[in-house]
Parts: structure tokens; sequence; C-alpha cells
């Protein structure tokens, strides 16, 4: 989808996708106590500035269903969030993060199994930036795969 947007023009110039992961995965490692924490990213779309920098970095879970899945990505965000802030949990385990850029996080699902409309489900949707989901919907807790690229041009550089 990315890259028929990106040929035909409705991605901006210097916004980039890749599944080359183990660079950014190295990137917005967290560190806890000396161990490594890594995001479950299946896409990174970047922005990169005049000097072709990476400026702005947009990470993207891409699951079939909900269930544990989900889950693994939302603890990482959350992490995150531990991480960027000044708190005592912070403190307490050593949590480390080195770069001086929060990703934007994302979770995108097809939803196969009709998980969507589950209370557990709906909360976890709350830690990501945006969500997305594959199948047409209206809800104020997720967005349509189709809005992605119009996020994604307001969000990166």
């Amino acid at each position: 989808m990315f890259i028929k947007a990106k040929e035909a023009g409705l991605i901006k110039e210097n916004v980039f996708i890749t599944t080359k992961l183990s660079k950014f995965k190295k990137l917005v490692a967290i560190h806890v106590d000396g161990e490594t924490q890594k995001p479950d990213m299946d896409l990174v779309l970047y922005g990169v500035g005049k000097d072709d920098a990476i400026k702005d970095l947009m990470i993207i879970s891409l699951k079939t269903s909900l269930r544990e899945r989900a889950g693994q990505t939302y603890k990482w965000k959350l992490l995150l969030e531990i991480a960027t802030s000044d708190n005592p949990i912070k403190t307490k385990y050593n949590i480390n993060y080195p770069l001086n850029k929060i990703p934007i996080v994302c979770f995108a699902t097809i939803n196969f199994y009709n998980e969507i409309n589950n209370p557990q489900h709906r909360g976890m949707f709350k830690f990501f930036d945006k969500s997305f989901i594959g199948k047409p919907i209206k809800a104020d807790f997720i967005d349509n795969l189709s809005s992605l690229i119009d996020f994604a041009n307001n969000k990166l550089s």
C-alpha cells in the first residue's frame, strides 16, 4: 500500500518506509538496568530533514488479531512512556531511553476474529498514538487503515 502510494505521489517526498528494522530497533531500544527491550514493530515510516538525518519516526505493529499480540506492543509503549518521563519507576528499575525523539507508536490490525469491541482490547488502544483497522468501522478509538497515509503525512517531516 505504501509503495503504491509513494509511487503515486501521495506520500511526501521526504517520508520513507522500510521493513529493514534492525537499525531502527537498536535506535528505539529501551534499556532496563543494562538489558535491552526492543519494540514489536513491523514497519517503520520516517521523515528526513535537509541533511538526510532521520527527523521523525513512526513505528507500526501489524497484527491479524488482537489477543496477546496487541498486549506486547502496548506494554512496550507503556515502557516508553515511563522511560521518557520523570518518575520514580524509571529510577527504581534504571530505565533509560537514549534517543532524544520519541517515536510515534501505531498499531494496525485486520481483526480477523472480531475482537475489536472487547473492552479489554479497546482499553489497549488508548496506549497507542494511533490505531488502524483494515475492516470498515466507525469508532472513536480506532481509524480505518485508509487514513494511515494522511496520518503519516501530517505527523512526519
